[in-house]
């Protein structure tokens, strides 16, 4: 099969290899659509330390099911979409149904082969854990491929409650921030602020409505917000970019009983921040942090996404050909796009 390979630490090469068996107890699937997140150009540019390269990356994936080994549940044809954790099902957080937090977690796309090709193999692990979920007909094959990183999304609203009546910041405005801002006003949000310091990020954000859009660049964030809540402060602040500085930023945007979520990871080398804790112990400040999703959500973002209540196609904004993907993580890379697709 024909797959984009990561040979070195910048170098992708559209190259034949061969294409993956079924994996016992697992499924085959035919790729549509694989989305590039943000950690597949880290990857690119600064490795991953699950990844050995040479290594298909890849994990917001959409395809058609072509084989089976004696899986029930699913049937060969059917179009899924998948979370790409592979859990050890064992481990205490487990057997709690906290599979994102499992001690032995693999990932497709890092330390299996992913969706940068024409077919994956989806291990059964998955499958068991509830994390391949059927695709709507009317739903594009490129936009049920970004419903992992909208599960994400669901998953870390969900541990911050963002609720009927909250005001939200949301800092950094890709593919992630915009999904923030439609799913807070989904869930209830009166007032939502968005903060990135791209002007064209901001005007591709403008699309998703958000009440104010702030420059950093050019405007203090927190006095802005300020301002705005009439020195209250908000009730959710979402950092959905990997900025220390935009961390402490959250602390000093929330109000009395707020909540700030660390979204976005920051760099291995650059993950130490200097915080002001006492805006947290007077406050009484709830700080989250949110990594992956459950099954729930990935079957939330599906059903988001076949009933047209987050425009899709803001959030993707390029597809191309697999044999261009060089290009497309060049456009992915850059602040012209949201969400770039690579369509095998």
């Amino acid at each position: 099969m024909k797959a984009g390979v990561l040979e070195s630490l910048g170098t992708l090469e559209v190259r034949e290899v061969e294409r993956p068996a079924c994996p016992r107890r697992g499924a085959l699937l035919r790729v549509h659509g694989c989305a590039i997140c943000g950690s597949d150009l880290r990857t690119f540019r600064h490795g991953h330390r699950a990844v050995q390269l040479p290594q298909v990356l890849g994990h917001e994936i959409c395809g058609t099911i072509v084989e089976l080994d004696e899986r029930v549940g699913f049937e060969v044809g059917a179009r899924v979409t998948l979370t790409p954790a592979v859990s050890c099902g064992t481990c205490t957080h487990c057997r709690a149904g906290r599979f994102n937090r499992c001690d032995d977690l693999v990932a497709l796309g890092e330390d299996i082969p992913g969706g940068f090709a024409e077919y994956v193999a989806v291990p059964a692990r998955l499958i068991d854990a509830g994390y391949l979920a059927p695709v709507p007909p009317n739903v594009r094959s490129e936009h049920a491929a970004v419903a992992e990183p909208l599960g994400c999304v669901l998953n870390g609203q969900e541990l911050l409650d963002v609720s009927l009546g909250d005001t939200v910041v949301v800092i950094g405005l890709g593919a992630i921030g915009c999904m923030h801002i439609a799913v807070a006003r989904a869930r209830g949000a009166r007032q939502i602020i968005a903060v990135d310091i791209s002007p064209k990020r901001l005007e591709l954000a403008r699309g998703f409505e958000a009440d104010i859009y702030i420059n950093a660049d050019e405007r203090d964030p927190v006095a802005v917000v300020d301002q705005a809540t009439q020195g209250r402060g908000v009730d959710v602040v979402v950092v959905a970019c990997p900025s220390g500085n935009a961390q402490k930023q959250a602390l000093a945007m929330a109000a009395k009983g707020g909540r700030v979520s660390f979204f976005g990871g920051l760099p291995h080398k650059d993950s130490h921040v200097s915080l002001d804790t006492n805006l947290i112990h007077y406050r009484e400040l709830r700080v989250v942090g949110a990594f992956g999703s459950l099954p729930v959500h990935l079957a939330q973002a599906v059903d988001l996404i076949s009933t047209g209540a987050l425009a899709m196609d803001r959030v993707v904004t390029h597809v191309f050909p697999l044999d261009d993907i060089a290009h497309a993580f060049s456009v992915a890379a850059s602040e012209d796009s949201l969400r770039v697709v690579v369509s095998p």
